[in-house]
């Protein structure tokens, strides 16, 4: 069996500090991938992305063509591994098509290497085993395209899917998903002894909160690994976190609450505001520390005593989060208009080529939890929105520019909840499943401004998030200590207000030429970007 990559860098737009366009991503990629000896980051892993991405379908073979003629091969000494768009999500057109640079590049490599290059490809937004299997068969179908074309052929079977779980119902269902696709390969003779999935951060933490987001990654490597246990079938999940808290919080400063929490973590994402913000160096720390890191040693057990409390808490946390977000999105997707955007991504539009996303589905939720009252409350939530919803990079980035980091939305009236059900013993047995979440809170604490925030967002919704900070405050009994660069930071924020209330229109215009309002406010964002460690 082939060397399983420990970490994978990806072309997330979160970083401060510089727009990298699509031309520049191919150098970016070879230079992630050189070992640290000859002056690169030695990550083992890129994710190039074509999903909600302008990227050139060409990219792949540009970066697998330019490791071999360093001498590097790809599929051997380091790993292309695409993520392709979701037919559901995007234009099937654009399924296929990035399906065909997969192809391309493993016939032009291989004319020089003799080995495959790309083994696998992440698709994102998978719901059901259904997803994958229709993926995998339309992969089938462009390779058989390419054997009929090209002197060089591949086996069918030959690129397997790494679904990339991303809300909290597809990561509740992990074992269900793996275990359909295992059992599809199974039936077509396709030998497997090791299966990739990808639990994402991000998108679970936007539709359901910091809490329930890793409190349904927790459960989701449990899961993997009981069902890998049963049927003697080695199991890899990649974990897809960013820098900050609310993304993951995958940083030198943070790694060792960091592996306490992910424990089992075969793979972790290395964004750009790692690569960027923090820089080569602490880069390189943290890739030291994850090839350290053996995954084997150990996993989340869960329990099943405790299982409930786990099923609750993530039902009581996501409930007080969602109730504040669908007051605050309004505001939050003006201000995430004005978050830079660095990387060449699609419109969010409805027109043309689009690229979007749906979050907050509580049914299933509901159903999960025991507890009668709160399976209602959790019913009762109208989630029907109609703003489209930002990116997550875009809507964290947009909180903390507005004073307020998503970390806190109903982190303290969750843990209020925990406590008045559960007593102290709760609390001790959420800290056990989310042993990073006081490091997580006080790294956002630094950063929380609460008098930015006003006439921007309404007394009840500030009043909500201030009674969040005070109680994760008090429960948690978090630091108090604020360094010089962070009192810059609020100085930034301070003078971000009256642009703020502009751009809301509920203040006049600062400059009498809007762009330039627009080109310093752009800057500061930016600036604080820089200071906290990556843009969202």
């Amino acid at each position: 069996m082939r060397k399983l990559p420990k970490s994978i860098a990806t072309q997330h737009p979160d970083n401060s500090v510089k727009y990298i366009t699509v031309q520049h991503e191919p150098d970016e990629a070879i230079h992630c991938l050189l070992d640290q000896q000859n002056g690169g980051l030695g990550i083992d892993e890129i994710m190039v992305d074509f999903e909600g991405k302008l990227t050139p379908y060409h990219q792949t073979s540009q970066i697998a063509l330019g490791l071999v003629h360093l001498g590097i091969v790809p599929g051997r000494d380091v790993f292309i591994t695409p993520r392709i768009p979701n037919a559901k999500k995007e234009p099937i057109f654009r399924q296929i098509m990035s399906v065909m640079s997969l192809i391309e590049t493993n016939i032009l490599a291989y004319e020089h290497t003799s080995i495959q290059s790309i083994h696998e490809t992440i698709v994102p937004m998978i719901e059901n085993g259904k997803d994958v299997i229709q993926t995998h068969e339309r992969i089938n179908s462009v390779i058989e395209l390419g054997n009929k074309n090209y002197a060089v052929q591949f086996p069918l079977d030959s690129i397997l899917v790494i679904p990339l779980l991303e809300s909290i119902h597809s990561l509740f269902h992990v074992d269900q998903i793996l275990d359909d696709y295992y059992r599809y390969l199974k039936e077509k003779g396709k030998p497997v002894d090791c299966l990739r999935v990808m639990l994402a951060r991000s998108d679970s933490a936007l539709s359901n909160g910091l809490v329930a987001s890793v409190l349904s990654v927790v459960e989701a490597i449990s899961k993997a690994y009981n069902w890998a246990r049963k049927n003697d079938v080695e199991v890899a999940p990649i974990l897809g976190c960013g820098a900050l808290p609310f993304r993951g919080h995958l940083t030198q400063e943070n790694i060792e609450e960091f592996l306490k929490t992910y424990e089992g973590v075969r793979t972790f994402t290395i964004q750009s505001g790692l690569r960027y913000d923090h820089g080569p160096l602490k880069t390189k720390e943290v890739i030291h520390r994850i090839n350290e890191y053996d995954a084997h040693l150990t996993y989340p057990e869960i329990d099943p005593r405790n299982k409930d409390l786990l099923l609750e808490s993530i039902g009581i946390f996501s409930k007080h989060y969602i109730l504040t977000f669908i007051k605050i999105i309004d505001v939050v997707n003006v201000v995430a208009n004005y978050i830079p955007k660095n990387r060449d991504r699609l419109s969010s539009s409805k027109t043309g080529l689009s690229y979007t996303r749906e979050v907050i589905d509580l049914d299933e939720l509901a159903d999960l939890v025991k507890d009668p009252i709160l399976k209602e409350e959790l019913r009762q939530i109208k989630t029907d929105l109609h703003p489209s919803i930002p990116r997550a990079i875009s809507f964290t980035s947009a909180m903390y520019t507005i004073g307020l980091p998503p970390e806190f939305i109903g982190t303290g009236r969750g843990l209020r909840e925990v406590f008045e059900k559960y007593g102290d013993v709760g609390v001790e047995q959420l800290l056990a499943f989310y042993p990073s979440l006081r490091a997580d809170l006080n790294f956002a604490k630094k950063f929380v401004n609460l008098s930015t925030s006003l006439d921007i967002l309404d007394e009840s919704t500030r009043n909500d998030y201030i009674l969040d900070y005070d109680l994760c405050c008090s429960f948690l009994n978090l630091d108090e200590e604020i360094n010089d660069d962070v009192k810059f930071y609020h100085t930034l924020l301070s003078a971000t207000r009256p642009i703020l209330l502009h751009i809301l229109s509920k203040q006049r215009d600062l400059f009498n030429d809007s762009s330039e309002e627009q080109k310093i406010f752009n800057e500061w964002i930016c600036k604080m970007a820089k200071i906290r460690g990556s843009l969202g």
